[in-house]
């Protein structure tokens, strides 16, 4: 099931390979090896300083495979990204080969803290860290190919199941909104019924 061009939704354009790849079942981002946090993550300035603001409470959800100090938690350099909120973007430091905000359970300290406090785990959390392996690039919503073929849990199909719009369909609703994600489902049920018309 294919399509040359995706729908608009709330700004973004959102890529065709999101209806038209998948996961086969019992698979795909749910199952997380986290992998991906590996060489850290990118931020916005803005969520830099929400972490920051946290710190103590993020250190708290820390264990000692982890560098507690603050100052070490983002790399010097700011990056110019348009796809981000303000405009720049800063990288989170690697340290013991994972993001730094990575526990040894694999596990994100910045979501821990955010849970221990009673508010949604997501709170925190930077939003490219929460979408992964969704993306966005020049404000199209689409697949990254990162991890394709060398992590299950992050490799699509042409051949699937569950296609991956639905699979990851908690990202996709935290960046589009319940009835965002709800056009995404009367998009991809359209693409169903000319494809079973097609097959007639």
């Amino acid at each position: 099931m294919s399509t040359a061009s995706g729908p608009q939704v709330k700004g973004y354009r959102i890529s065709p390979e999101l209806f038209s790849t998948g996961f086969e079942k019992e698979s795909g981002p749910c199952r997380c090896s986290s992998n991906c946090c590996s060489g850290g993550v990118y931020a916005d300035l803005s969520e830099r300083d929400q972490i920051l603001a946290q710190k103590e409470k993020i250190k708290q959800q820390m264990d000692d495979t982890q560098n507690r100090d603050d100052r070490q938690w983002f790399e010097a350099e700011i990056g110019q990204d348009a796809d981000f909120r303000s405009g720049q973007c800063i990288g989170t430091m690697v340290h013991n080969d994972k993001c730094v905000f990575l526990n040894a359970k694999g596990h994100c300290s910045i979501q821990l803290a955010a849970v221990a406090e009673g508010l949604d785990r997501w709170t925190w959390k930077p939003l490219f860290c929460i979408l992964f392996p969704v993306e966005i690039t020049n404000n199209v919503v689409g697949f990254d190919p990162l991890l394709q073929d060398e992590r299950p849990c992050c490799s699509t199909r042409n051949e699937f199941d569950v296609p991956l719009y639905q699979a990851c369909k908690d990202e996709l609703t935290h960046l589009l909104g319940s009835d965002g994600f709800a056009q995404l489902d009367e998009y991809y049920a359209g693409l169903a019924k000319k494809n079973s018309s097609r097959n007639i």
